[in-house]
């Protein structure tokens, strides 16, 4: 279970593509009837795929922290996109353990998402808290 030892925790997930043709169905599916308003753009919401996929996999699977699934919770989640992110852009993704409390029982995990483009400029950042009872 994850405790105060593990707040600083780093995982790293470089070399992310930002797929055009991935991005480009993501973008019809959360339109769903809808017209997809901009083709060709990535919806920021597909941040999902090269920001928190590979590198909360990391943190899921890393048995020091240990993480259980069966009681993960997913609390809140907040983003921001200082630079548009394109299509074809290869960007490095991280995950820190921010902060791990312990509150009626369960364990509050706080999460700080980052994704930078391999130029330096970073594409989007994020907090995540996820709540294991």
């Amino acid at each position: 279970m994850p405790d105060q030892s593990h707040v600083g925790r780093r995982y790293e997930a470089g070399g992310q593509l930002v797929d055009a043709g991935a991005a480009d169905a993501f973008a019809r599916a959360i339109a769903g009837s809808g017209e997809v308003l901009s083709p060709g753009t990535v919806p920021p919401t597909y941040a999902a795929f090269y920001c928190l996929f590979p590198t909360l996999y990391q943190l899921f699977s890393d048995a020091e922290v240990g993480v259980n699934l069966a009681g993960l919770v997913h609390g809140e989640q907040s983003f921001e996109w200082p630079t548009p992110v394109r299509a074809g852009d290869v960007v490095d993704a991280t995950a820190v353990i921010a902060s791990v409390e312990e509150k009626r029982g369960m364990t509050f995990l706080g999460i700080e998402h980052e994704a930078r483009r391999q130029d330096g400029e970073t594409v989007c950042r994020g907090r995540s808290l996820m709540i294991i009872r």
